[in-house]
């Protein structure tokens, strides 16, 4: 599967916010590869909830027989979302310049810190609100000989909970090392780490610094429309620098239902395969 490009693809999104905002909401969403996999979930509220289902509740029907009413479990999952929020200062110098790419600095500038702050703390937050509790934080642990077996293990425990996984998350130094691999003739055992592993979609995020198989149907991007970026010249830090200054407030949250269902993260433990081999 070739990996997902960069920035919001999904054709409705350009419409959930005002136009002057939507290559900046663009830019930090697509610097941030752990948050950009999700799903996404526009929404005006200040918290998104999801009933929880039991799933015996369906039930075969006779003829005439009574249907079943499926109702929310006492356990409703709820999340609130988070301001992430910040000023950069752009110089007047580097707007009034025609040869200098002042677009592509301040986008550059927005993933540097925007969107590591949003995929640092998507993977590992650990609250409390308003930092968001990371994927790492509710995700359960599989352990295999090698990343491999690890990620394959994951694979069969989110299909046995119901869900289906679609990604993996790794560092670049464990992609890295992952490309190093070769086998006894020198020849390299996972030349395609970087954009596909185990039969999922590789997700480089220098935060995965543990490893996550996931189904990125059911874990939630929520995103808040009210997202604001303005500019000005006017305030002190603007006016004193001679520099326009960009407030950009986002408000986002992390929404993992069913972590069961949609999640595990890995470790690798190469000793069990010795152990084995002695038994």
């Amino acid at each position: 599967m070739p990996p997902r490009p960069p920035g919001i693809t999904q054709p409705p999104w350009s419409t959930m916010f005002p136009a002057q905002v939507v290559a900046i909401v663009s830019a930090i969403v697509g610097g941030a590869p752990f948050a950009r996999s999700l799903t996404p979930l526009p929404t005006n509220r200040a918290s998104v909830s999801f009933p929880q289902l039991d799933p015996d509740d369906p039930a075969w029907v006779a003829e005439l027989g009574e249907i079943p009413l499926l109702t929310p479990d006492t356990s409703e999952y709820e999340v609130a979302v988070s301001k992430l929020a910040g000023t950069i200062l752009i110089s007047v110098e580097s707007i009034e310049d025609t040869d200098f790419p002042v677009t592509q600095q301040t986008e550059q500038i927005l993933r540097d810190t925007f969107s590591h702050k949003l995929d640092r703390d998507f993977i590992g937050g650990t609250g409390p609100h308003p930092t968001p509790t990371g994927i790492l934080a509710v995700a359960d642990e599989v352990t295999g000989a090698d990343w491999l077996a690890a990620v394959i293990m994951a694979k069969a425990e989110i299909a046995t909970a119901g869900g289906e996984a679609s990604h993996v998350a790794f560092s670049p130094n464990t992609i890295g090392d992952l490309e190093g691999t070769r086998d006894e003739i020198g020849h390299q055992l996972y030349p395609d780490a970087g954009t596909q592993f185990g039969g999922l979609e590789t997700v480089s995020a220098v935060s995965a610094t543990q490893p996550v198989v996931y189904d990125s149907s059911r874990l939630w991007m929520a995103i808040r429309r009210d997202f604001q970026a303005d500019f000005s010249r006017e305030t002190s830090e603007a006016w004193n620098r001679y520099a326009q200054s960009l407030r950009i407030v986002g408000r986002f949250a992390l929404a993992a239902p069913l972590p069961s269902r949609s999640v595990r993260k890995l470790k690798v433990e190469p000793a069990r395969t010795a152990a084995r081999a002695k038994a």
